[in-house]
């Protein structure tokens, strides 16, 4: 068999195997050699094809196959699931809702929905950018330990994307374990300034699978709003 069969092989596998799997399971069930199966999992997760959890060293699909393929949003499951949910929270705030899901160090727009007058956001389905100022972003940070949030930002500094931008690891770890406690975030004025997010997680068998965010301006996304709301 080519390495180009084996890869099919493994990307098929893969799909069908969201929580991932390890070198050796996918070696074992493909009947593979572990040496080339280490290989090409190596090389797609290189160009963002696959992708390994650091805790679990499990490989799962990556989020590049997301960006260059509609077909694959479309029946992303999350995402059809969240649809009903992420339009009426739309109707009923009248601002614009997101949903993000975490790879790779960074967190990648599945959906959006509305686009109120007023309010320009450079976010599109496909759009990714790093975690530590967004609201979903550090939604999505509060699922894991403060080990795996340095290997993020491992040999890097936190960009300041705001006038708010958090960009001191130690503090955003402080905030996410804040975020933790009262299981939601709020992004203000830490991406663009005059602008405020709010967002919760989606979870599922205890863990954070997607973040939900809903976005507007300063003027109508009060702190007073959201508490209340």
């Amino acid at each position: 068999m080519s390495t180009l069969e084996k890869t099919i092989k493994i990307l098929e596998l893969l799909s069908e195997q969201p929580r991932g799997l390890s070198v050796s399971e996918i070696s074992r069930t493909l009947e593979f050699p572990k040496s080339s199966t280490h290989r090409i999992l190596s090389t797609f997760s290189a160009h963002g094809y696959m992708a390994q959890n650091q805790d679990t060293k499990k490989y799962t699909l990556g989020l590049k196959l997301v960006q260059i393929s509609s077909g694959i949003l479309a029946n992303l499951g999350i995402r059809e699931i969240a649809e009903d949910y992420l339009e009426d929270l739309q109707e009923k705030s009248g601002e614009i809702v997101h949903l993000y899901v975490f790879r790779d160090g960074k967190i990648i727009c599945i959906s959006k929905v509305g686009n109120p007058r007023g309010l320009t956001l450079s976010s599109f389905v496909g759009w990714t950018t790093e975690p530590h100022p967004t609201g979903a972003g550090k939604v999505l940070m509060s699922d894991m330990s403060a080990e795996s949030i340095r290997r993020i930002y491992q040999g890097r500094t936190l960009k300041k994307y705001g006038k708010k931008t958090i960009t001191d690891l130690d503090a955003l770890i402080q905030e996410v374990e804040k975020i933790r406690k009262q299981g939601y975030a709020i992004d203000d004025e830490e991406y663009y300034e005059g602008v405020r997010c709010v967002a919760a997680p989606i979870c599922a068998r205890a863990k954070i699978v997607a973040s939900i965010s809903c976005t507007g301006p300063l003027f109508r996304m009060t702190i007073k709003r959201i508490n209340k709301e």
